[in-house]
């Protein structure tokens, strides 16, 4: 009987040291932090749209508003620049705490600051973008103006084009965007795309134009 304990107590060890005495469960995933940017806006004059860039790859179009807030998120670690894509026409623009690098923990940042002011001259200088939904992932979209500058949209959202236009310029007044080049497997439609935008009060300094891919 003495026998058979020592053989059964030697066979438990040995299953032990094997890990047949249990397992450990798998830790759960590590969710990456980030940080939204978001802020303030003072003194835009009413009817203008201000245009705003975060690292040169997300601009939005703020109207009417005292504040704004980009839509994706910057990763812990990761630096944050926010600068105008064009002062709004009239509007004399700055902004504060426009830069620098999100902590660790990924805590947003809130206190970029927008000040604008009346301009000394106003040129009805006006810009022209387009906003893109249903592209899919991986997939790209190229546009035409009426002068033949190409704006390409590489995902979903706001893209501009990079030329201003004035109702006071030769054809600045008119403005026609197209599809030049559709994505692989899609189909973009266009709606707001053609117009005009002349000297009257009813001039904006933001034309938005929607696409639609399918």
């Amino acid at each position: 009987m003495r026998k058979f304990r020592v053989v059964a107590l030697l066979a438990a060890v040995s299953m032990a040291g094997c890990g047949g005495g249990g397992s450990t469960a798998p830790s759960a995933p590590v969710t990456p932090k980030s940080a939204t940017i978001s802020g303030s806006i003072a003194g835009l004059s009413a009817n203008s749209t201000l245009l705003l860039v975060n690292n040169n790859a997300e601009t939005i179009a703020v109207k009417a508003s005292s504040s704004f807030k980009f839509a994706n998120p910057v990763a812990a670690g990761a630096p944050y620049s926010v600068t105008l894509f064009a002062n709004p026409n009239g509007n004399d623009c700055k902004v504060a705490n426009d830069a620098g690098t999100i902590a660790q923990d990924g805590g947003d940042i809130s206190n970029v600051a927008v000040t604008c002011q009346p301009a000394a001259i106003a040129l009805l200088a006006y810009n022209v973008g387009v906003t893109v939904s249903g592209l899919a992932a991986g997939g790209s979209v190229s546009f035409a103006d009426a002068q033949g500058n190409i704006l390409k949209a590489s995902a979903n959202g706001l893209s501009v084009f990079a030329q201003s236009y004035s109702p006071l310029m030769l054809h600045g007044a008119s403005y026609n965007v197209t599809v030049s080049l559709n994505p692989t497997g899609q189909t973009c439609t266009l709606a707001n795309n053609t117009g005009t935008n002349d000297t009257t009060p009813n001039f904006t300094n933001f034309i938005n134009v929607t696409a639609t891919c399918k």
